[in-house]
């Protein structure tokens, strides 16, 4: 298993890292997300598809959710599909709207529209597609694929009003919904201006014919077409509504803010408890007992036709530090900010109680199971094995903690700065002491081979080292500021910061570069299983790879920047990206 935490891309360099060539060995499944879902579809055959920001695509066949590789950092918004072998992902990169394609053995870009963001997708037949878009000039326009070629035409010049989302019972009788309450119909050979009831935001539309049809929106507006006109429902909430979707015309599921979601069964609309208070943006249904409904944080919501039960990351906070034991059983502990702290069993994630607000900056964890976390104000926690306690680190405010590492529960060392200088304190399995160290340089991390063998690294390139009796510098040859660091060995040490990786010898040390002479990124964290299997991750979603000859990139699935990694040798993922 290899583990990476996510933080804000709050310092990003002003470089971009050149990702390829991408190396295709390792592949890597993104297990919690704190982003929105925005879209989900699937077919009769058990087969679930959901999409989000940064490229990121969800499968299911029923039993568990996994992440497949989209190829694209895109924001995915809506996804569609004739089958699950030809499935359609929508959204857009910057200004330009993208279409991605999946045959069942994979995804591809297929087709891309330059200064049109596409949001919302529908389709009566593999070669009966609709996308709705938007220009950079603020036009409506309305997309359509016959199978060969995708061509766009402006939604009727009377409409101004931004759309929102497209749905038909067949390539002739297709609706579209927005903004302050405008209602298309396309009859096969143009678009018209319907009369609407409201002029609240429409969010979504569903139908289970052309003369039975819903639309819902802000305020909990829901609407009702009957072939003839449309009319408003009475609706039991005053929440804004952003998804519809039902198995007939008696069966119907509309989903919100708050959690919300309502069922219609063909008279009466009644809300129903959906087990989160986060907003639900999209529901769709492939029977009246198997109903999913996704939104923000990555909630995705079950309804097995008796009750709704939700699946959501155990934070939404960034995480910057991460580490873990092995044996006898897996755990694996994250930490971040506002005190978070998140707990991995080897199964499951869950969040734990830190009993701090303070930002947490780094982990540790014995082979025993207890575990330190360190972070601002000079907070440091500890785990006993059953809950996290704080101790008293002696250090003057202010100061802050950002590296500990240690050999035992009882040979502990934890890294910072203060007003006065680096900050480098020991524990005895009594208390905390402080370890003068006469530089001016906050320092960020720490590890080391034992109590003995102890390296520090920090602000302008400085590197300190540990011999069991005193602290001394070790010239660096750089003066960037260094994140992370970690060794096979003490003859075999890695260091990494900002575009910059260092490596010691045992004698001195020297720079490395990447496959190519490529520039890596603002680089924070570096863990490896051997001299030759080393992991370093950074800003913008980047992860690279050294084999002991070479470093080179691998494909990450996202393009938020990465804190911290560690893993597992004993479980190192290692097969080739599906």
């Amino acid at each position: 298993m290899l583990a990476l935490t996510t933080l804000a891309a709050c310092d990003k360099d002003s470089k971009n890292p050149v990702k390829p060539p991408i190396e295709p060995s390792l592949g890597w499944t993104l297990q919690t997300s704190a982003e929105p879902i925005l879209g989900i579809w699937g077919d009769s055959g058990g087969d679930v598809f959901a999409v989000g920001p940064e490229g990121w695509i969800y499968h299911s066949t029923g039993s568990s959710w996994s992440t497949q590789p989209s190829g694209v950092g895109a924001r995915l918004t809506d996804v569609w599909g004739s089958s699950r072998n030809d499935v359609l992902a929508i959204g857009w990169i910057g200004i330009d709207g993208v279409v991605l394609h999946s045959d069942g053995t994979g995804w591809k870009s297929v087709a891309t529209f330059p200064a049109l963001r596409v949001g919302e997708i529908w389709g009566a037949a593999p070669d009966d597609v609709f996308v709705l878009g938007i220009d950079t000039g603020g036009n409506n326009v309305v997309i359509h694929y016959d199978g060969r070629t995708w061509a766009g035409t402006r939604a009727p010049t009377s409409t101004s009003e931004p759309l929102s989302h497209v749905w038909g019972a067949s390539g002739r009788d297709v609706f579209a919904v927005g903004t302050a309450g405008v209602i298309l119909h396309y009859d096969g050979s143009a678009w018209s201006r319907a009369t609407s009831p409201t002029s609240k935001d429409l969010s979504a539309i569903w139908g289970s014919s052309g003369s039975d049809v819903f639309g819902v929106g802000y305020g909990g507006v829901i609407l009702h077409y009957d072939g003839v006109a449309w009319n408003v429902m009475a609706s039991p909430t005053t929440n804004d509504l952003f998804g519809v979707w039902g198995t007939s015309g008696s069966d119907v599921f509309a989903v919100g803010g708050s959690g919300t979601v309502l069922h219609y069964d063909g008279s009466t609309w009644t809300a129903m408890s959906s087990g989160t208070t986060t907003a639900l943006l999209d529901v769709w249904a492939r029977s009246a007992s198997d109903v999913f409904a996704v939104g923000l944080g990555g909630t995705i919501a079950h309804y097995d036709g008796s009750s709704w039960t939700s699946v959501a990351p155990p934070t939404s906070s960034f995480l910057e530090g991460i580490a873990g034991k092995s044996s006898p059983s897996p755990e694996v502990f994250a930490v971040g900010l506002g005190g978070a702290i998140v707990h991995y069993d080897g199964a499951t994630w869950s969040s734990m109680s830190s009993g701090t607000g303070v930002d947490l900056q780094a982990v540790w964890v014995a082979a025993g199971g207890e575990a330190f976390a360190v972070g601002y104000d000079a907070t440091i926690l500890r785990y006993d094995g059953s809950a996290w306690s704080p101790m008293p680190s002696g250090v003057a405010l202010p100061a802050s903690l950002g590296g500990v590492w240690g050999t035992s529960a009882n040979d502990a060392f934890a890294v910072g700065g203060s007003i006065n200088g680096a900050v480098i304190l020991h524990y005895d399995g009594t208390a905390w002491s402080s370890m003068g160290v006469p530089t001016p340089l906050d320092l960020e991390a720490v590890w080391g081979t034992s109590g003995t063998d102890v390296f520090a690294v920090g602000s302008g390139g400085a590197i300190f080292h540990y011999d069991g009796t005193a602290w001394s510098a070790m010239p660096s040859g750089s003066s960037t500021r260094l994140l992370s660091i970690w060794g096979s060995s003490g003859q075999d040490v890695f260091a990494v910061g900002n575009g910059t990786i260092l490596h010691y010898d045992g004698t001195s040390w020297s720079p490395m570069t990447m496959q190519g002479g490529q520039y890596p990124g603002r680089l924070a964290g570096v863990w490896g299983s051997s001299a030759s299997d080393v992991f370093g991750v950074g800003a913008d979603g980047v992860i690279i790879h050294y084999d002991g000859s070479s470093w080179s990139f691998i494909q990450s699935l996202t393009s938020r920047s990465f804190g911290a990694v560690w893993g597992d040798q004993a479980t190192m993922c290692s097969q080739p990206a599906s």
